[in-house]
């Protein structure tokens, strides 16, 4: 056989056997090798964490500023009386069976089987104090806004920032931090207690509705003193 001809047979052989080898090559992607996982399935440290999937289902958590206090429209719940926290009308009803994402036409007794779901909502004595301290913490970032705004209105000018009214910035940007991180861990009970009404998705969003229109209920109507005469802080 021709040396040349035994040669070319064998070169041709070896690209053949590489080919697979080179095709696999050509798949992975070049821009971001490390996120290439090949045929095999990715290690444990490619996955996302039980903490990264758990945060998918963390509360919502309210955070109030100095520029962010509640607003003016507070659905049903206006916040003047907390017993209301747990009245639940058709409207109520509505928003429920959206959030719950239960069809009509899938449950034609939807509307009794919410019903029956409330009582464990209202009745949790634990869940309902929950409610209650976040309502009087809601409160309280209203009646610190309120305070701010009378105590500028004493010492502000309209026509130029003074450093009596930075003053007043700091001295309620501290009282908004320190409630702020009493708020948050207010929330750290949120979810356990929670998880009591998980067993049922209305019980569960009803509950989820409660904390959102405590959240959203607006401050009550602001109220100004007026300052006296010989009051001592005024300019």
């Amino acid at each position: 056989m021709d040396s040349k001809f035994l040669l070319a047979v064998l070169l041709s052989g070896a690209v053949l056997a590489g080919a697979p080898y080179a095709s696999a090559q050509a798949l992975a992607p070049t821009q971001n090798p490390e996120h290439y996982l090949g045929p095999f399935p990715p290690s444990p440290d490619a996955l996302p964490s039980g903490s990264q999937l758990a945060n998918n289902h963390k509360p919502h958590v309210k955070v109030y500023t100095n520029d962010n206090l509640p607003g003016a429209a507070g659905g049903d719940f206006d916040g003047t009386d907390f017993s209301a926290i747990n009245d639940c009308d058709r409207n109520c009803f509505e928003q429920v069976r959206q959030l719950a994402h239960v069809s009509p036409a899938s449950n034609p007794e939807w509307k009794r089987d919410l019903l029956r779901a409330l009582d464990p909502v209202r009745k949790d004595s634990e869940w309902q104090q929950f409610l209650r301290d976040l309502y009087d913490h809601h409160q309280g970032f209203c009646q610190i806004g309120e305070e701010k705004r009378e105590e500028l209105a004493r010492v502000a000018d309209p026509q130029n920032v003074t450093a009596r009214e930075l003053n007043v910035d700091d001295k309620y940007d501290a009282r908004f931090k320190q409630a702020q991180a009493s708020l948050a861990g207010l929330y750290l009970r949120q979810r356990p207690l929670q998880q009591r009404f998980a067993y049922n998705t209305f019980s569960y969003q009803f509950s989820q509705l409660q904390v959102s229109r405590i959240q959203n209920a607006p401050c009550p109507a602001q109220r100004y003193t007026a300052a006296s005469p010989d009051d001592p802080d005024d300019p």
